[in-house]
């Protein structure tokens, strides 16, 4: 008879991990939506695979030291490539000296950095979202 609960457990163990509620990919669980366009399909995840978290952690000190630097570079992140521009703002400037690959970082992901705002030209709802 134990061998035959040892089979019936083996047999239950494997049904369960099979049910998608019980059996979870872990990058399944990233995943916080989908979009389908004609033949593309763009997947939306949470992920920080590459990123510098320091780097746009540190950007939160600007934007709290200069409220207005946010919305300005939020409807023009390429502002952030301009001398005349960040010479304005000493915070920004400081922020650039002691991470110098977040100048292309800004202008190229804004949304890393930044909340969309009205008038900005990267902004996208995610979906479900209205703008």
């Amino acid at each position: 008879m134990t061998r035959f609960a040892y089979v019936l457990s083996i047999v239950v163990l494997a049904a369960l991990a099979s049910f998608p509620a019980f059996a979870q990919d872990s990058a399944a669980s990233k995943v916080t939506g989908v979009v389908h366009n004609g033949n593309k399909t763009i997947v939306f995840e949470n992920n920080s695979a590459g990123l510098n978290l320091d780097q746009i952690s540190a950007f939160s000190q600007v934007k709290a030291s200069d409220p207005a630097i946010a919305d300005k570079l939020a409807r023009n992140p390429r502002l952030v490539t301009d001398n005349a521009f960040v010479s304005k703002h000493p915070a920004l400037q400081q922020y650039l000296a002691k991470y110098p690959m977040a100048r292309d970082d800004i202008a190229a992901n804004p949304g890393n950095y930044l909340t969309p705002v009205n008038g900005s030209a990267w902004q996208h709802a995610a979906p479900g979202l209205k703008d």
